[in-house]
């Protein structure tokens, strides 16, 4: 053990006010640095003093009740004091998680890097082959998750929906909504836009992906 490291060692087994402590510390740091001027090593030094332990006990045998209870207070105090500061930062990485967690809308373009009117265009081709009843072609645009989910069934039944599947010629977009918003570090474009046909008209919802995949499709 090193000069230092014996001197702290001491230093926090003192059962007295910070005053007294500090004090008792000065006298043992001067202590030492006249052994060391006398010509002792540090290792004589250490070997005349004795273990930090028994040189605490020593010290703190000899305490005033109105000394010790100051040092109680003195230790309670720096345990509130490390207890705050670990809530303090418990709660700052709470609040870095929670809003990480929590979906954070910008301007389109601004996390993805697409324009509108990238977004929309790939919005209005699924809207097509889903039209079309191509269920393969959808799938062709998703991620892993949808494209697991996407068959010909299940866009046939969905398309059954709207007039009986007999939605006739394609006429015109209507109202279209795109948007942007970062949720756990990733991107997600959501948009909805109005299919006018013939025969129904349909709203789809869609969201794509920092790739452009479509990640979510709903007709209503």
């Amino acid at each position: 053990m090193n000069r230092e490291a014996y001197v702290k060692a001491v230093a926090k087994r003192l059962a007295c006010s910070k005053g007294r402590r500090d004090e008792f510390v000065r006298d043992l740091e001067s202590d030492i640095s006249d052994a060391l001027a006398a010509g002792e090593t540090w290792e004589q030094v250490e070997r005349r003093m004795g273990d930090p332990l028994q040189v605490a006990a020593e010290f703190n045998e000899d305490l005033s009740a109105s000394e010790i209870a100051a040092g109680k207070k003195r230790k309670r105090t720096k345990i509130i004091a490390i207890v705050l500061a670990v809530v303090v930062v418990l709660a700052a990485i709470l609040a870095a998680a929670t809003w990480w967690a929590t979906p954070h809308y910008v301007a389109v373009g601004e996390a993805s890097g697409h324009t509108e009117q990238q977004v929309l265009d790939q919005a209005e081709q699924v809207v097509e082959l889903f039209a079309a009843g191509d269920a393969e072609g959808i799938a062709a645009l998703g991620n892993e998750t949808l494209k697991s989910l996407t068959n010909q069934e299940v866009i046939d039944s969905a398309r059954d929906l709207f007039n009986g599947g007999d939605w006739g010629a394609f006429e015109s977009f209507g109202n279209e909504y795109v948007g942007e918003f970062v949720y756990m570090g990733k991107t997600s474009n959501p948009v909805q836009l109005v299919a006018v046909y013939e025969h129904t008209t349909v709203t789809f919802v869609l969201a794509f992906d920092g790739d452009l995949q479509l990640t979510e499709m709903r007709v209503m």
